[in-house]
């Protein structure tokens, strides 16, 4: 079983649009189950317990999930509209510097089309 790093957009300006963003990775996170691997999404798990709005916290956060990002075996990175958040550019750069998996996949997707695949699923 691969371990696979989730890279997609968490923080957001409104209740929701985080809830769009939680729901579009945890859609994810169950194709990589289906597939028979492991997700690994930092920004779904820590947040449970650290607060993002609180820089010292979000710190913390950013670093685990970096360290997260170092053990996998793969990425897959979920661009909804093209945008990538900062803390979905610094696990890109984490990547680039050769400080986690050199393999993995792009999704790049429309609001709209994420918004149908959420609807044809419970995610």
């Amino acid at each position: 079983m691969k371990r696979v790093y989730i890279i997609s957009r968490f923080r957001a300006k409104t209740k929701r649009e985080r809830k769009f963003n939680e729901r579009v990775a945890r859609y994810y996170c169950r194709r990589v189950v289906e597939a028979g691997h492991q997700p690994v999404a930092p920004h779904l798990f820590y947040t449970q317990f650290t607060d993002d709005n609180d820089p010292e916290d979000r710190r913390r956060g950013l670093r685990y999930g970096l360290a997260d990002l170092e053990a996998a075996d793969y990425f897959l990175l979920i661009a909804v509209d093209g945008w990538i958040s900062e803390g979905m550019k610094g696990e890109l750069e984490q990547i680039a510097k050769g400080k986690g998996p050199q393999r993995g996949r792009i999704i790049s997707i429309t609001r709209k089309e994420a918004k149908k695949l959420l609807r044809a699923v419970k995610a």
